[in-house]
């Protein structure tokens, strides 16, 4: 994330056309709109189209605009959101699922700086920036047909990848912090903790819905919360907690229960039934900070960059649960 917001910064003072990529929930319209919130056309507009909310016979109305009576149902003239746009930056959002009898008009736009609406006789100039975004792999689609390949390499001028929260699990902590203040100041709600049990489990979930997930799961827990509550893993979704790794899980003749988690195995008693999830956390957290200790003989850099953690995390970890390097 860091590299990306460098590369958001190189990119200031330029209107280069910007395509923006990564998993459904990753965050790609807040870094197009920190693109434009930092260029030289931030006081102007930011006008997000998604290619997917409009049916496919009317996208190019939509997009390019129409004359009044160029078509049924045309009672007005239409200046569409490109020309709606004018001076600031498009942002095209699910550019993918742009309708492919479309796509041509879209090229000569980009090529050109110029829109011919429906109906009308004769191009419009228009200065528009823009900035798409996708989670499909676009490639793929020009290799069966389905996108242009010259709109392709039109859009795909400076390429950001946005990464899934999976391989930034260290932001999770800031991120839930964030928004534990933020629905908290929402819902009238005050002086509601998080565990630290509770943020370890939520470092190791899969995420398959990114930060948009993760938003919707501290807003469900701070709606009902009450002022002064302690966060603890019994109140996450059950949904949620099945997806925290480790996720599987297996016996063998003993009745021990092997679980697998990142890339080694730990011993876990299936007989215990005594115990807390709070505690199989911590004890699971325990081991694997150990292994990954012993693997990389006390180098805490590597450590933190194996289990998705700072170094500062990392040490506060440590003395959490006193592990200390044998003199």
């Amino acid at each position: 994330m860091t590299a990306l917001v460098e590369e958001v910064y190189k990119i200031r003072s330029s209107d280069v056309t910007v395509l923006v990529t990564g998993e459904s929930g990753t965050g790609k319209e807040l870094v197009s709109r920190a693109i434009h919130a930092i260029s030289n056309r931030k006081d102007r507009v930011f006008v997000p189209f998604n290619c997917t909310a409009v049916p496919k016979e009317l996208a190019e109305g939509h997009l390019f605009g129409y004359r009044k009576g160029a078509f049924t149902g045309a009672v007005n003239d239409s200046s569409g959101v490109i020309r709606a746009a004018d001076g600031g930056t498009l942002f095209l959002d699910e550019v993918g699922d742009l309708p492919l009898d479309v796509q041509p008009k879209m090229l000569r736009f980009l090529q050109e700086g110029e829109v011919q609406p429906i109906g009308e006789k004769r191009p419009i100039k228009v200065d528009v920036r823009v900035i798409a975004a996708t989670n499909m792999p676009l490639e793929e689609k020009v290799a069966d047909g389905t996108f242009r390949e010259d709109l392709y390499y039109r859009l795909n001028v400076i390429r950001l990848r946005v990464p899934p929260l999976r391989e930034r699990r260290s932001e999770i902590p800031p991120i839930v912090n964030y928004y534990v203040n933020h629905y908290s100041t929402r819902f009238g709600k005050r002086d509601i903790t998080f565990t630290p049990q509770t943020v370890d489990l939520l470092m190791v979930c899969e995420w398959e819905g990114n930060v948009r997930q993760l938003c919707n799961e501290i807003q469900r827990i701070i709606a009902r919360a009450e002022d002064n509550d302690v966060i603890t893993p019994e109140h996450l979704s059950p949904d949620l907690k099945r997806t925290a790794r480790p996720l599987q899980s297996f016996g063998d003749a003993s009745g021990t229960k092997q679980i697998s988690t990142f890339d080694s195995a730990f011993l876990v008693d299936a007989g215990d039934a005594g115990r807390t999830l709070e505690d199989a956390v911590g004890e699971l957290e325990t081991q694997m900070i150990k292994s990954s200790l012993a693997r990389h003989n006390w180098n805490i850099s590597r450590v933190a960059n194996e289990l998705g953690l700072t170094r500062r995390g990392l040490y506060l970890k440590l003395d959490r649960y006193g592990i200390e390097k044998a003199a």
